[in-house]
């Protein structure tokens, strides 16, 4: 869902509020739980196990 607002923020303002707002979007995403998450079972081969958090 994230990715979608992203792109559709891209189409409606310049280029640099787009690139402001994917920078602190990609801030908030870093600091969740699915990314912890996703990098372990890619650093370890095993499927994800995302709780949405």
């Amino acid at each position: 869902m994230a990715a979608k607002e992203s792109v559709n923020r891209a189409f409606e303002g310049s280029l640099s509020d787009g690139v402001m707002f994917e920078r602190r979007l990609f801030h908030a995403l870093f600091a969740t739980q699915d990314q912890k998450e996703g990098m372990d079972a890619f650093v370890n081969k095993r499927t994800a196990n995302f709780t949405h958090q």
